[in-house]
């Protein structure tokens, strides 16, 4: 398996602890861990990525990931695998819960990528999602603050569905 791109924008700390959870599934595994803040040039060097982000307004991009996705939407996926995990509350946002996903999901498909990892809308409590095809979430929907304890399990699991799907 080629080396995991981990590409993550965190405001307030919790997304940082998300990351830290994916690497204790990736520990054997080659893989960087990029902080979005610190630019996306590098994003082109994998076939493999992970995209991790919290949402913020109404279905918005964090402020890293927003910084750098005029660079971001001009990147060609073609060949690349990637799997996504957003970040938000289903009962404070319920009307746009993990929305930012989506966004990054159509700059990926639009630009030729695989997105991978796709889950499940069941136990969740939300009003409407735009990261919702069909019944699943583009990626892994974590709410830290009110589902927390379920967190570890649902890395590990989505993990373990991605991996085999990585060159």
């Amino acid at each position: 398996m080629k080396k995991i791109g981990v590409f993550y924008g965190s405001t307030s700390g919790t997304t940082l602890g998300i990351v830290d959870e994916v690497e204790f599934y990736l520990k054997k595994m080659e893989y960087d861990v990029i902080n979005v803040a610190d630019g996306i040039t590098s994003i082109g060097d994998y076939e493999n990525l992970i995209l991790i982000t919290p949402t913020y307004g109404v279905g918005e991009l964090q402020a890293d990931w927003e910084n750098v996705f005029d660079e971001f939407s001009k990147v060609d996926f073609s060949g690349k695998v990637v799997g996504l995990i957003g970040l938000g509350n289903q009962y404070a946002f319920g009307e746009s819960f993990v929305g930012s996903i989506k966004v990054l999901y159509d700059v990926v498909t639009n630009n030729g990528g695989k997105v991978v990892g796709f889950t499940s809308t069941e136990g969740y409590h939300y009003e409407e999602s735009e990261a919702v095809i069909g019944d699943q979430f583009v990626g892994l929907a974590i709410d830290e603050g009110n589902q927390g304890d379920h967190t570890p399990d649902k890395i590990k699991s989505w993990i373990e569905e991605i991996l085999p799907s990585f060159n």
